[in-house]
Formats: C-alpha cells, sequence, structure tokens
C-alpha cells in the first residue's frame, strides 16, 4: 500500500513540475513536494512520536512545572527532542524548539547574578585602534566578548554561582571526602556504555571541558580559562600564551601540531590528538583565506609594515572559523551523540543559535555572554565513563608521577605539588609531547600513522557506563579533591539544584538511587537527602536507559543540566550568534564551518575535521569518520535493524592504511600513465557506482553484504542474540542459516553477477562511444553553433541607454550547451519556452550532471565522496527511468508519436537515434541496461566538456589575445580543413596553459618503470597535467607563452585519458562551432569588474598548482560558475 501512494505521490510532482512556469523570475524551483508530504505522513502512521503512555509526561508538565517541578523520570524531553527530530521541517516542531530553546537558555540568568569572590574592575586587553581593523574577532583572555560589560567571562575570573545554597548544616558534619569515595564512587567492575559511546566522545569532552574550567591551584574562586568555546585549550588564555603559539610571520598560522594549554598532555592521548587535528585545521583555513584572497587585501610577500596586520587578521579570522568547527562538533557530533541522534538516524540537530522572538515579538536575547559557575564545574566531572585502555594509561601515568604510590595514599597536598611541577615546566609547546608519540625532528610534527592508530584505538573502544561505584581507583584523589572543592565553594545541595532546574526534589534516597546497596550506604553517611552533597549526588546518580532521545546516558540531572549549558554556551556567545556571519568569518569561512545534512554523518562536523587532516587513514565511507562517537561493534548492527540498505554502504571494519600516492609530472611519464593499461583510472569504477543500484538487485547486494560481514571473527554475527535477528532481519538470519557451502556458492555467484553487470556497463559504454561520439551526426555541429546562438539571445539583458548587451556567457550558455544535447538525444523532458509542461530545468540538469562528473572525474577531496555519490545516485535513477521509458516505446511493435507534443521534432529525432542505438545491441542487454549505458556514455563528461569549453573563451577574452580570437573566428568560417585544423591549434594551446583539470589519479596494476621514478603495484599515482603540459623537455625553453602553430603531435595533454564528450571526433566539431558563435559577437568583451574573470585560486596538490573555483555561495568546486561578457548587439 504504501508503495502505491509514494507512486501516486511521484506522478503529482511530475504533474506539477511540468505545469510550473519556465522563469522562476530568479526564486527557486520547489520539486518533490508530494513525495515529502506522502513520506512524513507514513512516518507518522508508521513511527508516531507521541503514544497514549506519553500523555502522563504532559499532564505532569501542566501540572507541575510551576510548582513542585517536573518529574524528569517521565521522560518528557526526550520525547519532544523525538517528536522535533522526525517532524524537523514541520512548523510545530520548529515552535517546539524555540519553546525548548527558550526554557533551556532561562534555566540560568544572564548575566550571573552571583560570584564567588569580588569581580575585578581592570580589562587587560588593549583594544587595537578601530581604523585598522574592519572585522571582529575574539580576544586572547575572552574579554570584550560582550562589550557592555567587558570583564564578563574573561579568563582570571571568578566563578558565578547559580544556586545559593539554604542548607545550614556545618561543613564539619559531612562525611569524609575518601570515606564517601570509598563507598559511593570507587569502581567495582567495569560496566560497558549503553548506548555505544566510544571512548573517543569522552577525549573531546576533554577539550570541551577544559576549554571552559581552569580552577587556579592557588585560589579555586578563580577561573584562568575565559567562559567561552574560543578553543583557548589550542589558543591561549592571554596573550604570552597565544604568543607562544603562533608563527607571526604573515600567514596567520600556528606553529605546526602546538597547543597552549599544558594539562592536556595529562589527558589521555586521543584527547591531545584531537587538538593537534584542530591545530592542523586553523592552519588549514590560514592557507585556504590567503589562497582565495576574498577582500583582496593580503599578499604573498608583505613588508615588515604589512606583516603583522596581515598576520593578526588571517589569523583572527581563522579562529573565527575553527571555533566555528568546535562549535559545531559540540552542537552536531556531540550533543548529536548526547541525545542519540546519529545511532536513530536523524540528521535533525538542535539549533541554539536560530533566531527567535517571543510572543510579544520581542527578541529572545543572544550573544549576551556567559560565565561559567560552580555548579555546572561539578557536572562535568565525568570520570566514571573512562574506558579500560584510558584507565590504564591513566594508572600508568600517575604510577610514574607520584613514584609508584598506592592511589589511596596519595593526598591532595601530594597532587598539587606534583601537578604545580609538572604544570609550571619552562618547555615551550613546541616541544611538548604526549602518550608515547615524539615529534619528527626536522618538521617538528607528529606522525600521520600514529595519530590516527590513537584515533582508531579511542573510536573501536567502548566508554564506561555513568553508574554508582564507577569511577577507577587511580582518580580517587582527583574525587576527593572534587569533593573538598565543593564545600570549599558552598555548593547547594543535588535537590537544590534540581529545584533551581524546575525539577522535581528527590524525597528519599532510594528515589535517587533504586540500588538498595548504594541508597542504604548514601543515607548512612547523608542521613537525609537533602543533604546529599551536588558533587556525589550527580555521579551517583541512577543512570538512564537508552532509548530514543537519550544516547548518552548519564544521571537524570546531570542529563537535564547539559542541554542549558551547551545553549547558554553557545547562545550566550556573540562570536557564535550574532558576529558568526561571512563579514567576519569570509564567505568560505561561514560556509566552510557548517555540517552537511547529507555527507553521510546525520548531522555533525567532526567527519569533515577526519577527512581533511588525515586523508589517507580515514578512507570514504569509513564508519570510523562518520560515526567516530559510537563504537562500530554497536553502530553496525543497530543500523542494520533499523536500515540495512543503509548500512551496507559504510565500511565497518578498521580503516587500512592508503598507500602513499606518487606525483608524476614530466610530458613522457603523464603520457605513460594515461595511456596504459598498466595504471588503472577509478572512473569505471565510479560510474559502476552511480548506475548499479539500478542494475544490481538487492538481493545480490543484501548477500555481498553478508559476505563482507562474515569477515569479522565471528561470522554472520552482529552482536545480537539469535531472537533479535530473527525480528529485525529475516532475510540476512535465513542467509546466515544456511551451509558454509551454500554460503560460499550464493557469495560466489553474487559477486560475479555483479561483475558481469559492471563488465557488460563497460563494454556497452565503449561500443555506444564509438556510435556516438566517434562518428558525430552531420547536424550536430550545426545544432551546437544554433544553439549557443540561440542561448545568448535568450539570456542576455542589456545596459539602459547603450546598445551594448551583457550575458553571463558561462553560466548561461557555455554550461547548457551540452546538457541541451543530450537532452534531445535522450528524449529528456527538458522545460523550455517550446516545451513549457516539462519537468526538468535546464539549471537543476546541469547541477546534476556537475555533480556526476565531479564525483566519476574529480573526486579528489574525500570530505564530498558520500555526498557526489548519493546526489549522483539520484540523478541516475531519475535519467536511466525516463531513458528506459523512451526505449521501451521505440522497441515496441508500434510505436506511436505523440503528436500533440510540444516537441514533436525534438521527440522525433531521439527516437530515431535511440532506435538506431539499440538495434545495434542485437537485443543482447534489457531496456534499463542499454539506457544505463546511454546514460553512462554521455553524463558524466557533460560538465567537463563545458569547462573545457570555459577555459577556452576565458583563454582569448584578454585583451592582448584579440587578434588570436578574430583568427580563430575567420578560420572556422571558412570551413576548410586546413583552416579548422589550425583554429584547433588555437584550442589545444589555450588548454594547454589552462587544462580543465589540473590532473589525474592512476592506480599501478603492477611493477612499472617511468623515467623519473619506479612505480610498485598497488600505487596510487598522481599525474599532473598543469606540469606536463609545461614540460620543457617538450615544449621550450619558454613553455608559458602560447605558441599556435605547435606541431600536431605536440600539443599538450588534453584527453587526460577520459572519453565521453571529450573523444577528440566529438569534441573539436562542437568545440569550433560553439566558439564561432561566441567569438563572432560584435566588440566581444571581458565584463566591468570582477564580473568578468573568474573567480578562482590555486592550491598546491602533488607540486601542481591546482585550480579551485569560489561559486556564489562561497563553496569551492571544480567548476567554473560565472562569467560576464558584453558585446553590441
Amino acid at each position: 500500500m504504501s508503495s502505491l501512494i509514494r507512486r501516486f505521490a511521484q506522478k503529482m510532482d511530475n504533474l506539477a513540475d511540468s505545469r510550473a512556469p519556465l522563469n522562476l523570475d530568479g526564486g527557486r524551483p520547489v520539486s518533490g513536494v508530494w513525495e515529502k508530504s506522502t513520506q512524513e505522513f507514513l512516518e507518522i502512521i508508521t513511527k508516531p512520536a507521541f503514544t497514549p503512555s506519553d500523555l502522563r509526561a504532559m499532564y505532569d508538565l501542566f501540572r507541575n512545572s510551576n510548582s513542585i517541578g517536573i518529574d524528569d523520570r517521565l521522560l518528557l524531553l526526550e520525547k519532544l527532542i523525538v517528536f522535533m527530530s522526525r517532524y524537523k521541517d514541520h512548523e510545530e516542531s520548529k515552535k517546539c524548539q524555540q519553546f525548548v530553546l527558550s526554557l533551556l537558555y532561562k534555566d540560568l540568568p544572564h548575566p550571573p547574578s552571583s560570584y564567588l569572590t569580588t569581580l575585578p574592575l581592570e580589562v587587560s586587553f588593549k583594544p587595537v585602534p578601530q581604523g585598522l581593523i574592519k572585522y571582529q574577532y575574539r580576544t586572547a583572555d575572552g574579554s570584550y566578548t560582550n562589550p557592555l560589560i567587558p570583564s564578563l567571562g574573561r579568563a582570571g575570573t571568578p566563578y558565578a554561582r547559580s544556586v545559593a545554597s539554604s542548607n545550614i548544616g556545618p561543613k564539619s558534619t559531612l562525611p569524609d571526602p575518601g570515606l564517601v569515595f570509598d563507598t559511593l564512587l570507587r569502581r567495582d567492575t567495569f560496566t560497558e556504555h549503553p548506548g555505544g559511546i566510544s571512548a573517543l566522545f569522552f577525549a573531546f569532552a576533554d577539550l570541551v571541558i577544559h576549554s571552559i574550567f581552569n580552577t587556579r591551584h592557588g585560589d579555586w574562586s578563580i577561573n584562568d580559562a575565559s567562559s567561552y568555546l574560543d578553543l583557548s585549550i589550542l589558543y591561549g588564555s592571554n596573550e604570552e600564551q597565544q604568543n607562544s603559539v603562533r608563527r607571526n610571520d604573515g600567514s596567520g598560522k600556528l606553529q605546526d601540531d602546538v597547543w597552549a594549554d599544558r594539562r592536556l598532555i595529562m589527558m589521555p592521548p586521543s584527547a591531545c590528538v584531537l587538538l593537534v587535528l584542530l591545530n592542523r585545521n586553523h592552519n588549514f583555513i590560514a592557507q585556504r583565506l590567503l589562497d582565495i584572497n576574498e577582500n583582496g587585501k593580503f599578499v604573498r610577500n608583505p613588508t615588515e609594515d604589512q606583516k603583522m596586520l596581515q598576520d593578526d587578521e588571517i589569523f583572527h579570522r581563522s579562529r573565527l572559523v575553527n571555533c566555528g568547527y568546535f562549535m559545531q562538533i559540540i552542537l552536531g557530533d556531540y550533543v548529536g551523540a548526547i541525545l542519540g541522534l546519529a545511532r536513530d538516524g536523524t540528521d535533525w540537530r538542535l539549533n541554539p543559535l536560530m533566531t527567535m522572538r517571543d510572543a510579544g515579538h520581542e527578541f529572545c536575547p543572544t550573544g549576551q555572554g556567559n560565565v561559567v559557575s560552580i555548579e555546572f564545574n561539578l557536572l562535568y566531572r565525568w570520570h566514571a565513563t573512562l574506558s579500560q585502555p584510558d584507565t590504564e594509561w591513566i594508572s600508568g601515568f600517575f604510577s610514574k608521577a607520584f613514584g609508584g604510590k598506592d592511589p589511596s595514599s596519595i593526598s591532595v597536598e601530594d597532587f598539587k605539588a606534583t601537578a604545580e611541577k609538572r604544570l609550571s615546566g619552562s618547555t615551550p609547546p613546541s616541544e611538548w609531547v604526549f602518550g608515547t608519540l615524539k615529534r619528527n625532528k626536522e618538521t617538528n610534527r607528529f606522525d600521520d600513522a600514529e595519530l590516527a592508530k590513537t584515533l582508531h584505538d579511542a573510536i573501536e573502544t567502548r566508554a564506561g557506563a555513568f553508574k554508582a561505584r564507577g569511577i577507577p581507583e587511580c582518580l580517587r584523589v582527583i574525587e576527593i579533591m572534587g569533593i573538598e572543592q565543593s564545600r570549599t565553594w558552598g555548593t547547594c545541595s543535588l535537590n537544590e539544584f534540581r529545584k533551581f532546574l524546575g525539577l522535581k526534589p528527590y524525597k528519599k534516597f532510594s528515589e535517587w538511587n533504586p540500588l538498595p546497596e548504594i541508597h542504604t550506604a548514601a543515607a548512612a553517611l547523608y542521613r537525609d537527602i537533602d543533604n546529599l552533597e551536588l558533587h556525589v549526588g550527580l555521579q551517583a546518580e541512577q543512570p538512564k536507559e537508552p532509548g530514543p532521545g537519550a544516547g548518552l546516558c548519564p544521571g537524570y540531572t546531570i542529563s537535564r543540566a547539559i542541554l542549558a549549558d551547551a545553549v547558554c554556551l553557545t547562545r550566550g556567545d556573540r562570536f557564535l550568534t550574532t558576529e558568526f556571519n561571512p563579514y567576519n568569518l569570509t564567505a568560505w569561512g561561514y560556509q566552510d564551518c557548517q555540517f552537511d545534512p547529507q555527507d553521510g554523518s546525520y548531522g555533525g562536523l567532526l567527519t569533515k575535521l577526519l577527512f581533511r587532516t588525515l586523508p589517507d587513514y580515514f578512507p570514504a565511507g569509513s564508519a570510523y569518520a562518520h560515526f567516530p562517537f559510537l563504537d562500530p561493534k554497536f553502530m553496525q548492527p543497530e543500523m542494520m535493524k533499523e536500515n540495512p540498505d543503509a548500512a551496507m554502504k559504510y565500511t565497518w571494519s578498521r580503516p587500512k592504511t592508503r598507500s602513499a600516492t606518487v606525483p608524476v609530472d614530466d610530458y613522457s611519464s603523464v603520457q605513460t600513465v594515461l595511456s596504459s593499461h598498466s595504471y588503472l583510472s577509478a572512473s569505471d569504477s565510479r560510474t559502476f557506482a552511480v548506475v548499479s543500484p539500478l542494475l544490481v538487485s538487492k538481493s545480490e547486494v543484501s548477500i555481498l553484504r553478508l559476505a563482507t560481514i562474515s569477515e569479522k571473527k565471528k561470522r554472520y554475527s552482529l552482536t545480537m542474540n539469535r531472537h533479535e535477528k530473527a525480528a529485525s532481519a529475516p532475510a540476512e538470519v535465513a542467509q546466515a542459516s544456511k551451509s558454509p557451502l551454500d554460503r560460499l556458492g550464493e557469495e560466489e555467484r553474487a559477486a560475479n553477477a555483479v561483475e558481469t553487470s559492471k563488465k557488460k556497463l563497460i563494454a556497452g559504454v565503449e561500443s555506444l562511444s564509438k556510435a556516438i561520439l566517434t562518428k558525430p551526426e552531420p547536424d550536430t555541429a550545426m545544432y551546437f553553433s544554433r544553439k549557443a546562438v540561440e542561448l545568448i539571445a535568450q539570456k542576455s539583458f542589456a545596459k539602459v541607454g547603450s546598445n551594448m548587451k551583457c550575458v553571463d556567457v558561462v553560466k548561461d550558455v557555455i554550461n547548457y550547451l551540452p546538457i541541451y544535447w543530450i537532452s534531445r538525444m535522450l528524449g529528456l523532458p527538458l522545460k523550455t519556452k517550446e516545451d513549457l509542461g516539462g519537468t526538468i530545468r535546464d539549471s537543476a540538469l546541469t547541477a546534476m550532471m556537475a555533480d556526476i562528473g565531479h564525483y566519476v572525474y574529480l573526486n579528489f577531496n574525500t570530505v564530498d565522496d558520500w555526498k557526489l555519490r548519493e546526489s549522483s545516485r539520484k540523478t541516475a535513477d531519475e535519467i536511466i527511468k525516463i531513458i528506459e521509458i523512451n526505449v521501451a516505446r521505440v522497441d515496441s511493435m508500434l510505436p506511436i508519436p505523440d503528436v500533440l507534443s510540444p516537441r514533436v521534432a525534438e521527440d522525433a529525432y531521439s527516437q530515431s537515434t535511440i532506435k538506431k542505438l539499440w538495434n545495434l545491441t542485437e537485443n543482447k542487454c534489457t531496456h534499463r541496461e542499454f539506457a544505463s549505458q546511454l546514460f553512462a556514455t554521455v553524463a558524466p563528461t557533460a560538465a567537463l566538456y563545458s569547462q573545457s569549453l570555459a577555459h577556452v573563451v576565458n583563454f582569448y577574452l584578454d585583451k592582448d589575445k584579440k587578434n588570436a580570437r578574430d583568427e580563430i573566428v575567420k578560420l572556422i568560417h571558412s570551413g576548410e580543413g586546413e583552416s579548422l585544423k589550425k583554429a584547433l591549434g588555437y584550442v589545444y594551446e589555450a588548454l594547454r596553459l589552462d587544462p580543465p583539470i589540473p590532473g589525474v589519479y592512476r592506480t599501478a596494476a603492477r611493477d612499472n618503470t617511468l623515467p623519473a621514478t619506479e612505480v610498485k603495484a598497488g600505487t596510487h599515482v598522481f599525474a599532473s597535467v598543469v606540469q606536463a603540459n609545461r614540460d620543457e623537455s617538450t615544449f621550450g625553453s619558454e613553455p608559458d607563452i602560447p605558441d599556435y602553430m605547435r606541431d600536431p603531435l605536440k600539443r599538450g595533454i588534453h584527453s587526460f585519458g577520459i572519453s565521453g564528450l571529450l573523444t577528440s571526433e566529438f569534441f573539436e566539431v562542437t568545440m569550433l562551432a560553439s566558439l564561432a558563435a561566441i567569438f563572432s559577437l560584435k566588440s566581444l568583451e571581458r565584463g566591468p569588474g570582477k564580473s568578468g574573470i573568474f573567480i578562482r585560486f590555486t592550491e598546491d596538490l602533488y607540486g601542481t598548482k591546482a585550480t579551485k573555483y569560489v561559486n556564489l555561495q562561497g563553496q569551492i568546486t571544480p567548476w567554473a560558475d560565472s562569467l560576464l561578457v558584453q558585446y553590441i548587439d
């Protein structure tokens, strides 16, 4: 029934698309409304967010929220989280989120009403003269985050007090801290985290906690960290610390692999590794800001006068972007794990940064500033969650630091003395090391392989569970000191804190923790539940059970309070709210630190950080990168149970190191790599990956998935019991229950079927390429010429009072040319002036083809892999099914043309073309297979074709090349063979000096010898087209100077080992026709200012200057986005 409803919705969407206007006047097209609404309706029916049993929690809210407090054991907040995540696009969900955010933000006063000591009046920060600074930035110590209260939240100021305690009992009546630890807190047995949280989650928690808490050893009332998520652990909490990690050389970068907070050295090594990655991310950002140079102010070699101003600006902007990363990892990955959102497969996230108005139309405040409190300092003592390996590491560290003393005999004075000694060292940050990792003596960087190993170990290690009697014995002195600190601060009791949060206070110890051995011991120690200390009460409280909306599973009070703290820390920081904008971060920087819900990680940004900084150790599709805060042994069966189709897209095994990439840049070697069958291209495999969902049956995929799973220690064991398997995945269980020989046979048959489909696709593409592209139809060149003229006329706009016209020749002409030709040949229903009933817009199809070309040929960045693959598959599914219908129509006995269609001529052309090509197959493939082959023949190279044409046009728009441009038109219009060959010399010379791609990757199939290097089998090779085309041994001593009359055999590398629309026969005739149409425009010249040039920059790629483009959204893309030209009509 549901599939029938979905098909109906798709038909209604097609009808709506066909009736939509052609000209949207700059508006965004809206598509898929019916299908989306239907999907949401079906989810409401099959997985309702609320059930009748939830009414009790609702009733409790309305009855008790303003009196005795909400009963958090009824899980109202979790139910609201589930509601908001499942109906994320509904207005009701957004209103609910505003209510929840307002509630959580107002949990704490802004600014605080009480402090542990009097506030200092002075502010250490000395503002730079305002005439020099045109952007907002963070000060080193956090001052001026609230400009009206400069010292609010500054490092070196007192902690706030959130709850004024009215408990009148003297401290001397409280139980001995050591006795409390030994009775209620000391770990009895290690219990794995029930929600599957990995040890890496708590390593990141270390970074969050140490960013906002740094209690001064000599005065426990002072916090030497700022109260903001400003990455002070990396950048420092004062000017001196900040200068100790900066290069100050004009680049805005930090010294390699350094950080400013020595305390992190005493944390488990995975925390330091994450900090090193954030250091590298800062330097990546700084380099990218310098390369893009958005405002045109930066120079490569600044003078001494320019150096510090430039260094400051790049540094501060980079810090804002990097802190944006930190914030998004907190909200996306960290809070996402706390709420169990990634585990539950939803990309919805609580958004504390959103602009809101209350019922009276007043703004809900943002950016007011923060001051962390003593209550929340105690809240984050999460030592019970230490994994077994981390416990062993800390035990070893303490044993070495305290001379092998028994943990039970280490006093607070011992700890203070040792900590003071270790934290007051004079060693500069550039010499700090951690764990067993050492710095490279030449680069001063840590080894990537060792960093990755530490992360892999932490990801696949389960953290400990929150529970009473869960803290390792080696941390006894830490906990005793925490209890003493709490008492020194005069901290409130647990019940007072619960009342402050609007939660129902406990009436007896058994409500707090129902385990008899815990609540009876606590009652013996504290006698009255109102005497239970906050620190102890939080640590030994009954933990939550994992479920929808609950992933972290701490005690109930911690669970409620950490959400309030997360909202206040982010919403109260103006650099994460009002100043978090493209003006301060730059357009690229702002979009770079936004998480992409379509990257396969269900929200979050840590995946991007891992792919960016350790690409050789976190391959595309690795679950270790996509879900680093969840133990893969836990996450895989969870996903298999809920969404097996999604689970099969990930690699669940521990990542293997990718072999080193060998750059090849001389002309001869690059030619060899591109032409030899000894070097394998990934393009065929990626093309098959795009269309394979339509060619490979789900049963074959399921069998191969199980075969992959069987590589683990227990074949077909998904850490579920057999009953769970039978309930959740009967097909998998049926497969697993077969004999090993039967399973092996089915696995081989499935693998053979997949391989056969792949070979059939490749062979079909080769055959169709010969038929279509090596022998293009006689009218093909004329079609491109006419279409170019037509698009120029349609898309041009006039200047006021002038006969000068302008047109975006790339966006509105060049990028559309192959799209229109492909649509004409394949019979795609493109919405045009001639066919207003079409369902696909030219701009949409152009973007689709660009994603396919990017994925198949230019997929150099692991960050983009998932989104590009899924986008390409979606396009393939849509387009191939249309082609399949057209194939079926021409293969019928009596094909009936639609004489009422406005595109009768176009339909007749596509039908005759498809019929002719279909006859070549001699019925040796199905309609779907043939449709997939047609798609794979032309679609992946459409964007590359446009890019090549755009580069040629751009090359000859320079004023000093006007004569060359006129000569090209003259040669083409002559129509003679020799003239056309000369014209091609101009084309290929432009592509030699400005190739559309920087190079290609290949993998050596066997050992090879190149002129400059030996290449072993399995080695990845980067063949630099840019460098090869400037090889002096081939192109003379001045290869950068154009020579339009070069020997045809020395015109440079221009096919890149890629066929499709770049097949020379097709490429040459259509390229010349298109150029003639564009270059024939009268008085053609570039548009004014930056509109008439490519917005692009170069960055280093294995020694090659790789060109990247910046599009209108500030995103980096391999494709030219726009180029305005003007001409006289």
